[in-house]
């Protein structure tokens, strides 16, 4: 059978295609503009369900299944926690899986059965070949697990045809869904003064010729503007973003000198503007691949001047960092946080940067300082104190790597707002870090 004759046997409505889940299936989803619309709500709305479990995260849109009244046959739980199901988190509704973006794959390899994949595709070409667009993330490496029973695909105009090794072929789908829905936007985020001296401050520690990845926010995207006067960038990143598109507008991304996939910019999904997504459309410059290849440290570090920006909410004075959560209450997730601050340590060059804002203001509009002293209970530690390298706020740069803990307490003292530093003395030398 020809690919198109495949095509035409395969397609089918969202409600038929999702009755390929049975009892006790666990279904996975791609994070962001990968998520299926369509096939979600239709799975939602299936009345014979049972015992079915979905892994979602990073999750942009309102789906029918992240809401109190879900289908209650279906358990939802989120790898990395996104704004649609932030208050359902919270509200125990959803539950957290904590995973490093990277691990997710094999995690799933040896501990979780995923027997249907649902995502969105790109058009199928004249070969029978679907591109997995703006997103391959985790979800592409199960797909072609040899234990996942079926692969659902929702076709979307929208959704961009893109290069790298992230293509599925019609024989390896069990059903087609022809769904257009739109790209979801990044807003456009206004910088602060506080972004741009913390963005300034990093783009003066980064030399010419230097791979960078950059985080999602307005202290990566501050950093990214004041990179604008340096030459042979290169990109290996978790997400593509516009101000990556700019800086390449700019002249300062080339990726000549990249040592790991010169000429390339290699990310596992991309989110932005649509003026981004256009970019990425059947560009051989951009390779859009699987988070076991742009997370895995080891890979990581095969770019020489490997640089990674990312923000973090809080850190204590032994320099650890929460990035993560208020409390005990999860805000988002491990994503790729700890990934590439491993990742830059191998590199030769590399450097690390976790920015966060000095200070902020409580639910009672008090100010309230990001470097504490210890964090609440229930906080989680995203980067525990031997990881990270370089802290930042809007008052400079502590080195952490390397420092004693009566260093590391002096450095980040020294970069707490003014208001707070003769309070975080005290408590330092209460508990002996400093004399």
């Amino acid at each position: 059978m020809d690919v198109k004759e495949q095509y035409k046997s395969k397609l089918m409505r969202p409600e038929d295609a999702v009755k390929l889940v049975k009892k006790g299936d666990c279904v996975s989803t791609p994070f962001a503009n990968g998520l299926p619309v369509a096939l979600m709500n239709a799975l939602n709305a299936r009345q014979d369900l049972e015992d079915v479990t979905l892994y979602s995260g990073t999750e942009l849109f309102p789906v029918d299944a992240y809401l109190p009244d879900r289908n209650p046959n279906l358990d939802v739980l989120s790898a990395f926690v996104g704004p649609a199901t932030r208050t359902a988190v919270a509200k125990g509704r959803i539950s957290h899986v904590p995973m490093r973006f990277v691990q997710i794959p094999e995690i799933i390899r040896r501990r979780i059965k995923i027997d249907i994949v649902m995502r969105v595709v790109s058009p199928m070409d004249e070969h029978g070949f679907f591109s997995s667009g703006t997103n391959a993330d985790h979800t592409l490496a199960i797909c072609k697990m040899p234990t996942t029973r079926h692969v659902i695909v929702q076709v979307s105009e929208t959704m961009p045809r893109t290069w790298g090794d992230n293509q599925l072929h019609i024989s390896e789908v069990s059903a087609v869904v022809e769904s257009t829905q739109p790209l979801l936007e990044l807003p456009k985020i206004p910088l602060t003064q506080e972004d741009r001296i913390i963005g300034e401050t990093i783009a003066d520690m980064i030399e010419d010729g230097s791979t960078i990845q950059l985080g999602i926010g307005a202290i990566p995207n501050a950093a990214g503007k004041f990179l604008k006067d340096k030459r042979d960038l290169g990109v290996h990143t978790e997400m593509f973003n516009d101000a990556m598109l700019d800086l390449y507008e700019q002249g300062a991304v080339t990726c000549r000198k990249k040592t790991l996939k010169p000429g390339k910019w290699v990310a596992t999904f991309a989110l932005g503007t649509n003026r981004l997504y256009k970019f990425i459309n059947d560009n051989p410059l951009t390779e859009i691949v699987s988070c076991e290849f742009t997370n895995d440290p080891a890979v990581i570090g095969m770019n020489d001047n490997m640089v990674s920006i990312n923000t973090a909410l809080e850190a204590d004075l032994t320099g650890q960092v929460n990035a993560e959560s208020i409390g005990p209450v999860q805000y988002s997730g491990p994503g790729g946080f700890l990934d590439f601050i491993e990742g830059c340590w191998r590199s030769k060059g590399g450097k690390s940067f976790v920015a966060l804002y000095s200070t902020y203001q409580d639910k009672d509009r008090k100010t309230r300082s990001r470097i504490v002293n210890s964090f609440k209970p229930g906080t989680i530690v995203s980067g525990n104190r031997c990881e990270i390298d370089y802290l930042v706020t809007e008052y400079g740069v502590a080195l952490m790597k390397g420092m004693s803990v009566k260093q590391r307490a002096k450095n980040l003292i020294a970069i707490a707002h003014p208001d707070f530093r003769d309070e975080l003395i005290f408590y330092a030398r209460q508990q002996r870090f400093i004399d």
